[in-house]
């Protein structure tokens, strides 16, 4: 999943997903996480007005639940930190900051039927009817945590600062001449004869002797530096540690029960098979084979041409499918192929191979999910409580292991850590709780100091005390003799092969082919796929080199290099596609697009002028 967000992160379309995922009615939980604990909780700051902890929060966890729908897999908040998702969700918020306080100084309101019209014409508020439905807008509003009030403000806030944006790009229009020129840059395809030379097909290169070891340590030191390491000890509790220990009436579990009847309930599914077929007329040839008796499998895959790894749906729900197949198949008796029935992706023969009927858990089952789920929301709530008497505790000068016997904490302790959460043999150190935040506060605290009690946004709380503090420090050569020796090899290797790779080119020339001065040398070359500038987009071939090989010209010898070995090119083709009006027009949305966001880019740019802003990159770190 990080590799296909890697991958889009420069597109349009994680651009617009990100904004989105700010702007949209999904994102206004508002957490709980952050306490009056914590001294400094302010993220940013934009002219007269102040971002929090607990805004960039409330924006974080459902950005991360429709990141982890839109690309599937787990991210968490570790993750989306190295993403710079966490970054790019504080620069939203900054950005609606600014047009807010622009919409504010220039005076711009809406009338109540403005707000009226936007709320009767939300399609989340509508009914399958297509009509405002008040009861999904009281549900929703109360899923997300909001009173009928605070949206009625938050949109008196937002349309104006819409409205804003929308003029900033509103006819942003890119010319048919530079739509036609990026269709051409872009569809460009180039091929290459290339010479690989791995590093580990390097001659043995031996054994440094001492000079050159000492020499090579000297010339390396910083690769032997042994980072700061802090020794420390943690009180810690969570709610999974207080959970087992609470008894939910039997009263309220039933009432949880009918409360959340829905999570216990499983609507109908079906077992579904496909034929999929690339047109009407091959379809009705498929169905016309399935009644003489084919079978269906043959049909898919000689008649339909289908993969036959994408003949069986599983076991879907109706809301699985898109509605014009999800009709079909839930009307569909068992076993009887369907008409052929079209959808974006073609057109399919369906069949339903089998029926699970719907069904409900009953309490009895439901029963031990519940009072886990109870116990845990409510030793959360006492731990928080714990957690302030802990903390008192420890500012009147408690000992932190007293103040752990008393109220029941956890105590963990570590000898030595790195901020990485690596001991000083390179193991991760084991802590009852996630290590990044602890380690990271061991690291913030003084020795022989106790840090305030904090929370993991969990419901744990933890609180350290930093007991030991080991100076960063240069390994002598000694200790790391046998990781030197390694290296220095790896070093011989690359020198060597990075020469050949420059005799190589400088044999092929005037006269002679790179497959020609390759085969004289005992190498071979071969030809590449057609070569494209998309990331990503030439898997086998490295990015430095298809860089070199789309600024060269054609007969032109380029060299290159990456973690894996050195590597020699001659550009064979360029193939530069034929002017298409209506392919180039497909085009022509996104880069209009890429306008409007250039233009909104340059207008919040120039809001910083006005309405100054500073980022408090290290709070952020602190609490994300």
């Amino acid at each position: 999943m990080l590799q296909a967000i890697r991958g889009r992160a420069g597109s349009f379309i994680v651009k617009l997903l990100f904004g989105l995922l700010i702007l949209s009615f999904g994102v206004w939980g508002i957490g709980d996480i952050f306490r009056d604990r914590t001294p400094e909780t302010v993220v940013a700051k934009i002219g007269g007005k102040t971002i929090d902890a607990q805004q960039l929060e409330s924006e974080l966890q459902p950005a991360l639940e429709r990141l982890n729908a839109q690309f599937g897999g787990k991210l968490d908040r570790e993750k989306a930190k190295k993403l710079g998702i966490i970054d790019s969700l504080v620069e939203e918020l900054v950005a609606r900051s600014l047009v807010d306080q622009e919409a504010s100084r220039l005076n711009l309101a809406v009338s109540d039927a403005v707000v009226r019209g936007a709320i009767m014409s939300n399609p989340n508020f509508k009914a399958a009817n297509g009509a405002f439905d008040r009861g999904r807008f009281a549900e929703l509003l109360a899923a997300n945590r909001m009173t009928e009030n605070q949206y009625v403000d938050r949109l008196k806030r937002d349309i104006p600062a819409a409205d804003i944006l929308h003029a900033i790009g509103v006819g942003a229009a890119a010319p048919t001449s530079m739509v036609a020129m990026l269709y051409r840059y872009a569809g460009e395809k180039r091929t290459a004869d290339i010479v690989s030379l791995p590093y580990s097909g390097a001659p043995g290169v031996g054994q440094p002797n001492e000079a050159q070891l000492k020499e090579f340590y000297d010339q390396h030191k910083a690769a032997f530096r042994a980072p700061e390491y802090r020794g420390f000890t943690l009180a810690s509790l969570s709610p999974k540690d207080l959970a087992s220990s609470i008894k939910i009436p039997e009263e309220r579990l039933k009432e949880a029960y009918q409360d959340r009847r829905g999570e216990f309930t499983q609507p109908e599914r079906r077992q579904v098979q496909q034929i999929l077929a690339p047109s009407e007329k091959v379809a009705k040839a498929a169905a016309a084979a399935l009644a003489g008796g084919q079978h269906w499998q043959d049909v898919a895959t000689k008649i339909a041409g289908q993969a036959a790894d994408t003949i069986d749906l599983g076991l879907v729900t109706k809301k699985e499918l898109p509605a014009p197949l999800a009709d079909t198949v839930f009307n569909l008796p068992q076993s009887k192929p369907s008409a052929p029935v079209k959808s974006p992706l073609g057109w399919h023969i369906l069949r339903v191979t089998k029926i699970v009927p719907p069904s409900a858990e009953s309490f009895e089952k439901a029963k031990p999910k519940l009072e886990e789920r109870l116990a845990l929301r409510e030793a959360a709530d006492r731990i928080y409580k714990l957690g302030n008497h802990v903390d008192d505790a420890i500012a009147g000068g408690m000992k932190l292991e007293a103040a752990a016997q008393k109220f029941g904490l956890k105590v963990t302790k570590v000898a030595a850590a790195a901020v990485a959460g690596t001991d000083p043999s390179g193991k991760p150190v084991a802590l009852p709780l996630p290590s990044k935040p602890v380690i990271e506060l061991a690291f913030a605290t003084r020795r022989n100091e106790t840090s305030p009690v904090h929370d993991t946004g969990d419901g744990a709380v933890y609180v350290v005390r930093t007991d030991t503090v080991i100076p960063p420090r240069t390994k002598s050569l000694a200790e790391v003799k046998a990781q030197a020796v390694a290296m220095w090899q790896a070093e011989e290797r690359r020198i060597v092969i990075d020469k050949e790779a420059a005799a190589l080119a400088k044999a092929a020339g005037p006269g002679k082919t790179l497959k020609q001065a390759a085969a004289e040398k005992g190498l071979a070359a071969t030809t590449s796929p057609p070569l494209s500038r998309a990331p990503g987009g030439n898997p086998g071939v490295p990015a430095g080199l298809v860089g070199k090989l789309f600024a060269a010209k054609k007969g032109a010898i380029v060299t290159a290099s990456d973690a894996q070995g050195a590597y020699v090119a001659e550009l064979q083709t360029i193939d530069r596609p034929k002017p298409d009006a209506k392919a180039a027009a497909a085009l022509t949305p996104a880069v209009d697009q890429g306008l409007k966001d250039d233009l909104s880019a340059e207008f919040s740019q120039a809001l910083r002028t006005r309405f100054p802003v500073e980022i408090r990159h290290k709070t952020i770190d602190r609490l994300f």
